[in-house]
Parts: structure tokens; C-alpha cells; sequence
């Protein structure tokens, strides 16, 4: 599995999926509130091209944004620098939550000192009404420009890498692999895969997280400019956490989402041979209120 969003307003999860031999994605609709009886999985079909499999490039995260009760949702997709038709952009889907199916509404490019930059990591957050997007360690926090097809920066931050604190304890987790990230309630959560002895993913993934006021950093770097970029974030001391699978040699996380409090996460998962994704919850996990 590639990138995932959940939609906190109408209980629904987004995931994207590449076929490996075509690099095509599909993009699934889980209902996964209530008994496992109302839980259900919707192939998602593009009512333009007539097909579930379509070019979002890595398709390697996903966000959401959408009132309750939407028969149109927007799912922003980050493609990376992956696929033909949108490398170095961000695709903004429309999804049809009633007849499952998605067309695409708008491409956007981030340009930085020239250059459109590849998007790796998208999130939303509702209170700020803004979107943070991530290139390399690079973040940029805005909103979109229809109009220009751009998308608009007013804050820019970093995240240390090399002074994690995973279950109390001091990490470097600056060779890991980079996944997708999520915003909720004041908490930025980025999952990274420890690579194994061929730079793969392998069976232990951490959760980062790292306390971020949105309206305050975007208040201070109006007021007081600054280089871009010499903000930098550090871990919260407590909720950091590491996923070691003892089941299967990989277990890679790919992205994680919050809804009603719960923490959902999606996982490329299997045994020499097997492929077996999965989406699913922590249990009893305390995040910062």
C-alpha cells in the first residue's frame, strides 16, 4: 500500500495502492466504523478513463478534506516525482461517495526558488483550515491557488531526525525511510520504516510525533521573517513509538490518520512470498490533547 487519509467527518479511509508492474494506482474507500458487518471496501473507479487503475505517480500520501455528509469529497494525492503525467505535483481528485468513483479536479505545483518541487507528504488541518506539505525535510505550510495552479507557502519548518525520542529513549532515525505524515489536534505523526541490509523496508517501523501550533508558527514568521526553514521541530518526549512484527519480515508503515480519537495506520506486510496489506488501529493509544 502507498498513502492514506481518513475522512474524520463522514468515518471513511482513503488508501492508494500501486500495481508494481504497470505502476498504476488504485485508490480503495474503507468504511471502517461500527461491527465488522458494516465495515466495507470500495474499488474506486476514474469516471473519466472508465478504469480503476490510473497514473497518480507513488501515490505515496493522501489527504482529505470534506464536510460531513459530502457527496463530494477532495482527496489531495502526492505523487512524488514518480508516474508521467503529474511528476512534481500535487493532484486534487473529486470523489463521488455515492457512486464510487473519482476524476481528477486540479494539479498544483510548489515552486521553490525556481523549481517545482517532488511531494512526498501532504496532511490538512481542519481548525487551521491549512495544508502542510513535505519535500525531502522540507515543510511548507499553505494552502492552494486555484487560479495560478500553485500551491501557496506562508510558513516553512524541519524536523530532527537525529535526536528522536522513541519509548524514552534517544534515537538517529535520520537513515530511515520516509513515509506520510498526519496532522491532529496539535500533533504532527510521521511514521518511517527502518531499512533493512539492502535499503528495503524491513519488519520495524517507528511513529514520530512532534508538537506543532500551526496559527502560532504561521503568526511568528509573519511577524518576524526569517531564513526559510530555520525552524525546526524536535520530538514530543512521550508518544513517540517503534513496531517491531515478529510475524512477518516486513512490516512497513506507510502512513498514519486519526479518526474520533483512534489512530488508524496502513502497512505493506508479508513472508517471503506473500503479500498481505492491511489497514488498521492501535489500540489504547494516548495521543496529546
Amino acid at each position: 500500500m502507498q498513502g492514506m487519509a481518513v475522512d474524520r467527518n463522514n468515518n471513511m479511509i482513503y488508501a492508494a495502492k500501486i500495481n508494481t508492474s504497470n505502476h498504476l494506482t488504485q485508490l480503495y474507500a474503507i468504511k471502517m466504523n461500527g461491527s465488522s458487518s458494516n465495515r466495507t471496501v470500495k474499488l474506486l473507479k476514474n469516471s473519466d478513463t472508465n478504469s480503476t487503475s490510473n497514473d497518480l505517480g507513488h501515490a505515496n500520501d493522501l489527504a482529505v478534506k470534506a464536510q460531513k455528509g459530502d457527496e463530494q469529497v477532495s482527496l489531495y494525492v502526492a505523487p512524488m516525482a514518480d508516474g508521467a503525467k503529474y511528476v512534481k505535483k500535487i493532484v486534487k481528485l473529486s470523489v463521488n461517495t455515492k457512486k464510487n468513483t473519482y476524476k481528477v479536479a486540479k494539479s498544483y505545483v510548489l515552486q521553490y526558488q525556481g523549481a517545482n518541487l517532488s511531494i512526498s507528504g501532504i496532511t490538512y488541518s481542519v481548525g487551521a483550515d491549512k495544508f502542510i506539505v513535505r519535500s525531502g525535510n522540507r515543510f511548507f505550510i499553505g494552502n492552494f491557488n486555484d487560479q495560478k495552479g500553485q500551491f501557496e507557502y506562508e510558513a516553512t519548518f524541519t524536523l530532527n531526525y537525529t535526536k528522536a525520542i522513541v519509548n524514552q529513549s534517544v534515537v538517529d532515525v535520520s537513515k530511515y525511510i520516509l513515509q506520510g505524515i498526519s496532522f491532529y489536534q496539535g500533533t504532527l505523526y510521521v511514521p518511517l520504516s527502518k531499512p533493512d541490509s539492502n535499503g528495503g523496508a524491513s519488519n520495524v517501523s517507528v511513529i514520530l510525533t512532534y508538537p506543532l501550533n500551526i496559527n502560532q508558527m504561521l503568526k511568528e514568521q509573519k511577524e518576524t521573517p526569517a531564513k526559510d526553514f530555520s525552524k525546526e521541530l524536535f520530538t514530543r518526549k512521550d508518544l513517540s513509538f517503534r513496531i517491531t512484527s515478529s510475524a512477518f519480515t516486513l512490516f512497513e508503515i506507510e502512513a498514519v490518520d486519526f479518526d474520533d480519537g483512534t489512530l488508524y495506520f496502513n502497512t505493506n506486510r508479508g513472508k517471503k512470498g506473500t503479500q498481505e496489506d492491511m489497514i488498521a488501529t492501535f489500540n489504547d493509544y494516548n495521543y496529546y490533547k
